[in-house]
C-alpha cells in the first residue's frame, strides 16, 4: 500500500514579483504540480484567487483547507489536494498554530502572522486510514516555530501513520525540526537532494526549509527535491519536495 506525497510553497499572488508574478508563472506552477505525480499534495501561501485557479485546473481532485484569517475563505490557505485513485478524504480540519488552535485568525506566541495547519484523514480503498498534516510555520517567530512543532507532535500522537509536510521556515538541524524528530518522526527526503528555497534564482543548494516527515510505519521508496522547470521557468520561489511511501 503506497502513497506519493508532496509539499510545495507556490508563493502568494499578492507579492510584487515582476516577471515571476503569479499570472506569469501560474501555468508553470500547475505543470510542476502535475510533474510530481503525487497522490496527495500540500500547498502553502495559496490566496483565494490562486485557489480558484487550482480548483479549475485540478477539477477532479479533492481540495480542502480553510483561509487562515477567518476559517472560511479569507487570507492564505494551506490546502491539501488529493487526486482520484486509491485514497479519499475521510475528514479534515483547519487548526491555528497558537495557544487557541480552534480560533480563526489567532496568532501564536512571537509569530509575525497568523499561521495554520490543515489536518486530513485519508482512507485507502481497502479501509486503512492515515493522517496528513500540511502546514506553514511563521517566518520570524522562533518561539512560534518551536511551539508549532510541539502542537503538531501532540496532534499526531496515537495509532495512525502520519505524514507531516510543509514549509517550516526551518532547516533540518533547527529546534523546530528536531522537536518533530524527537517526537518520533523522521525526514523522508535525504539532505543530499539539495535545497528547497531559492528566491526565484533557481539555485538548488540553498536552505532546505520545506519538509516531509513521517512516522515509523512508513518506508521511503524514493524521495527528491523536484527542480523541474516547465519550459525553463521556475514555478515558485521554492522547490517542491516529494516522496513515495509504503506502509510496513
Amino acid at each position: 500500500m503506497k502513497i506519493r506525497a508532496a509539499s510545495f510553497n507556490i508563493r502568494n499572488s499578492s507579492a510584487p514579483d515582476g516577471e515571476n508574478a503569479w499570472p506569469v508563472r501560474r501555468k508553470a506552477t500547475v505543470a510542476a504540480i502535475e510533474h510530481l505525480d503525487a497522490d496527495v499534495v500540500g500547498l502553502q501561501e495559496v490566496l483565494p484567487d490562486q485557489l480558484e485557479y487550482l480548483r479549475w485546473r485540478f477539477g477532479k481532485y479533492e481540495i480542502v483547507g480553510a483561509g487562515r484569517d477567518d476559517g472560511m475563505s479569507a487570507g492564505e490557505h494551506s490546502p491539501v489536494l488529493v487526486r482520484p485513485g486509491d485514497w479519499r478524504i475521510e475528514r479534515y480540519e483547519t487548526r491555528w498554530l497558537s495557544d487557541d488552535p480552534a480560533t480563526p485568525g489567532s496568532i501564536g506566541w512571537d509569530a509575525d502572522l497568523t499561521r495554520i495547519a490543515t489536518l486530513v484523514w485519508l482512507r485507502h480503498r481497502n479501509g486503512t486510514t492515515v493522517g496528513v498534516v500540511n502546514t506553514h510555520y511563521d517566518h520570524a517567530g522562533e518561539v512560534a516555530q518551536l511551539q508549532s512543532s510541539r502542537l503538531i507532535a501532540r496532534w499526531i500522537s496515537g495509532s495512525l501513520p502520519w505524514i507531516v509536510m510543509g514549509d517550516l521556515n526551518a532547516t533540518p538541524d533547527s529546534p523546530p525540526v528536531k522537536t518533530l524528530v524527537d517526537a518520533g518522526l523522521r525526514l523522508a527526503v535525504p539532505l543530499s537532494e539539495g535545497g528547497s528555497w531559492h528566491d526565484f534564482t533557481g539555485a538548488v543548494d540553498d536552505d532546505r526549509i520545506d519538509h516531509l516527515l513521517i512516522t515509523p510505519e512508513w518506508t521511503v521508496t524514493d524521495a527528491a527535491v523536484s527542480h523541474f522547470r516547465p519550459d525553463g521557468r521556475v514555478p515558485s520561489d521554492h522547490w517542491p519536495v516529494v516522496a513515495t511511501l509504503e506502509l510496513q
